[in-house]
This record gives structure tokens, C-alpha cells and sequence, in this order.
């Protein structure tokens, strides 16, 4: 699907985007997907610089290789999903559940995941530096 095709939708009043592959180098920056259900969707190499997917239901998504730069995930589904070569930069992620969740060589700046979940979900070789976690303190310059 293409990025035009599934914002099309959306300003349509459609939420269900259950398993859709979206066409690799997606542009979707400054999107407002809030509440969405991308679940079971492979989001690959898409572009989500400012989007806002505030509660959107992202479990078992593949968002690997996806640019996720000042983007808003407040309270996002993301169990199971898969976060590879994931550049996460001043995003917003607070109260997102990251339970079962895979973040492998992830580039991890400036976030925010104050109040986010994460059972048993797993760190691979990530970046992290001046993000916010879960229990409110500053990671700087660690690899997780």
C-alpha cells in the first residue's frame, strides 16, 4: 500500500490497517494516525518524521529500518513488534508497552519513554543517549 493510499483512507474515517505492507520508503511525515491499527503490518524503511500515532495499535508491526524522528507513539500497542536498525530520535513514547518487543542496533536520542512497558523485550546492541526512560531517569551515552 502506499503511503497516499492508506492517509487517503484514514482522512476517510477507516482505523482498521491490519496486516498491510506499506511500499518500502514510505513518507509519512507530519501524519496523524492516531488510534490506528497497524497490527500485524510491516512498515519497513517508512518515514514517520513528526507523525503522530498516538494510541495506534502497532503490535507485531515491523517498523525496521524506520525513521521515527520527533514522532508521538504517547500510549502505542508496539507488543511483539519489531524495531531493527530503528532510528528513534526525540520521540515521544510515553506509556507505549514494548512488552515481547525485539529493538535491535537501534539509534535511540533524545526520547521519551517515561511511563512505557517493557516485558521481556529485548535490547540488541542499541544506542541510547540523553533519553528518558521508563522510571524517569536519563540514559546518556549507553549501549543497551
Amino acid at each position: 500500500m502506499s503511503a497516499e493510499e492508506l492517509l487517503r483512507r484514514y482522512a476517510a474515517g477507516e482505523r482498521n490497517f491490519f496486516g498491510i505492507v506499506l511500499e518500502p520508503g514510505a513518507k509519512l511525515s507530519g501524519a496523524n494516525l492516531n488510534n490506528v491499527n497497524l497490527s500485524d503490518a510491516n512498515l519497513a524503511e517508512a518515514d514517520f518524521y513528526e507523525a503522530s500515532l498516538e494510541a495506534a495499535n502497532l503490535q507485531n508491526a515491523n517498523l525496521s529500518f524506520s525513521t521515527l524522528i520527533k514522532a508521538n507513539f504517547r500510549r502505542a500497542n508496539l507488543k511483539g513488534a519489531l524495531l531493527q536498525k530503528t532510528t528513534l530520535v526525540d520521540a515521544i513514547f510515553e506509556e507505549a508497552n514494548f512488552t515481547n518487543a525485539e529493538l535491535a542496533m537501534c539509534s535511540i536520542v533524545g526520547s521519551n519513554f517515561r511511563g512505557a512497558i517493557f516485558d521481556n523485550t529485548s535490547f540488541i546492541e542499541c544506542v541510547c543517549r540523553d533519553t528518558i526512560w521508563c522510571d524517569g531517569k536519563i540514559i546518556d551515552d549507553s549501549m543497551i
